[in-house]
C-alpha cells in the first residue's frame, strides 16, 4: 500500500463488499467454476503466524512455497492475488494486523504490503511481484532468484526527500528473446495500461469509497469481516482499527482527491471505466485478446478491492465494464492460466 504515509493510516487499503441480490447477479458468467484447486483455513499457528487460508494446486510443482502477507482488501494485494489465482499457484496467505504489523516484523526495511516470501527470498511491490512471477513463468531456464536479478533497484528520493528504491523496468516481462512487431506492440499496450491502473485508477478508489463518514465506517466494518480479523486479532485492536482507520481515511480521501485534481469522484470513475472499455474495443474479450493479459489481471484485482461498495454498485454495475468484469471473475476463479504454470514445470523436468 503505497500512498498512505501515517502509520495509523496503514490500516486502510480499501474495502470490498458482497452485495446480495444486486445487479451483479443478473450479469451472466461465461462458465461455471470447475477447477479443483483446494482452499484450506488452518486453525493452527505455523511459524508463529496464523494463516488466513492456504490455496493448494496439486499440479503446481514449482516448489516456490509462496506466502503472501497482505491486507485482504488492499488494491495492490488484490492485484497480486488475482495473478496467483489466475495462474494456479499454490500459496499461503497471512492477514497482517494493520495496527501492529507484527506479521511482517521479519522485513526490517520494507513495511508495506503486499510482501511475498519464497523460502528466504522476499518480493515486494505489487507490480514488481507480478512482473517477476510472470517472467518466472516465461523463463523455465531461470530460477526465481535469477529472475529477481533481472529487476535491479535504483536508489532515489521521493517528493518528500525520503530515500526510496525504484525499479525502472518493473512493468517489463523479461522473455529473453526477440519478438515480432505485433507482439512488441501488444507488450507495450499491456505495460501502458498496467501503469494506468497503478497511477490513475487506484487513486480513484479512496475518494469514492471513503467519500463520507458513513461509507468510510461501512468500509472498515467490512475490513473486519472479510479479513477474518476475529480469528487473528484481539477485540481492542479490531475496534481501534475500525474507528481510527475510518476517521483517518475519511480525512485522507479529501487530501487525495485534491492531490489528484479529482472534482467529481463518481464521474471520474465512470470515465475510467469507459476509457478501459474503449481500449479493449468491440472485437476483444479482454485487453489481451481471447485471454487476459497482465493489465486485465491488474485492473480486475484493483476493482475487487471495492467490489460490493456503494461505488461499485453505483458505477461499475451501471457501465459496460461489468460484462468484462464477470468474464475476468470467471477465468480467475477457474484458474484458467494454470496450464502455463504446469507446462513450465514439465519443461524444467525435461531439462
Amino acid at each position: 500500500m503505497r500512498f498512505f504515509g501515517v502509520r495509523t493510516i496503514q490500516i486502510a487499503s480499501l474495502a470490498g463488499f458482497s452485495w446480495g441480490g444486486s445487479k451483479l447477479d443478473e450479469v451472466p458468467t461465461t462458465k461455471p467454476r470447475t477447477c479443483p484447486i483446494q482452499i484450506q483455513r488452518p486453525e493452527q499457528v505455523k511459524d508463529d503466524v496464523l494463516l488466513s487460508r492456504k490455496v493448494i494446486n496439486h499440479l503446481d510443482k514449482s516448489n516456490l512455497k509462496l506466502r503472501l502477507y497482505q491486507y485482504e482488501t488492499c488494491p495492490f494485494c488484490c492485484k497480486v492475488r488475482a495473478f496467483l489465482d489466475y495462474y494456479g499457484f499454490s500459496y499461503e496467505l497471512v492477514e497482517v494486523n494493520p495496527v501492529t504489523r507484527s506479521q511482517i516484523k521479519f522485513s526490517t526495511q520494507y513495511k508495506k504490503v503486499p510482501i511475498i516470501r519464497s523460502g528466504e527470498t522476499t518480493l515486494t511491490e505489487s507490480s514488481l511481484i507480478v512482473s517477476q512471477l510472470a517472467t518466472f513463468l516465461q523463463r523455465p531456464d531461470q530460477t526465481l532468484d535469477q529472475v529477481i536479478q533481472m529487476y535491479p533497484g535504483v536508489d532515489s528520493t521521493n517528493e518528500k526527500g525520503k530515500p526510496v528504491v525504484n525499479y525502472p523496468n518493473k512493468f517489463f516481462i523479461m522473455k529473453g528473446k526477440m519478438e515480432g512487431e505485433t507482439n512488441m506492440a501488444n507488450a507495450r499496450e499491456e505495460r501502458e495500461w498496467r501503469e494506468w491502473v497503478d497511477n490513475w485508477f487506484i487513486h480513484l478508489i479512496s475518494p469514492n469509497v471513503y467519500r463520507n463518514w458513513n461509507e468510510s465506517l461501512e468500509t472498515f466494518r467490512w475490513f473486519e469481516q472479510v479479513g477474518d480479523w476475529h480469528r487473528a486479532f484481539p477485540a481492542w485492536e479490531r475496534i481501534l482499527a475500525v474507528y481510527v482507520g475510518a476517521a483517518a481515511m475519511f480525512l485522507l480521501s479529501k487530501t487525495l482527491k485534491k492531490k489528484h485534481n479529482i472534482e467529481d469522484e463518481r464521474e471520474e470513475l465512470r470515465k475510467a471505466c469507459r476509457d478501459w472499455m474503449a481500449a479493449i474495443g468491440p472485437n476483444r474479450k479482454f485487453l489481451g485478446g481471447d485471454q487476459p493479459n497482465l493489465a486485465d489481471i491488474s485492473l480486475y484485482g484493483a476493482m475487487n478491492s471495492f467490489y460490493g461498495c456503494s461505488a461499485f454498485k453505483e458505477v461499475i454495475l451501471e457501465e459496460k465494464i461489468v460484462y468484462w468484469w464477470r468474464r475476468m471473475d470467471s477465468v480467475v476463479k477457474n484458474h484458467e492460466g494454470r496450464k502455463t504454470l504446469e507446462s513450465r514445470v514439465l519443461i524444467v523436468q525435461k531439462q
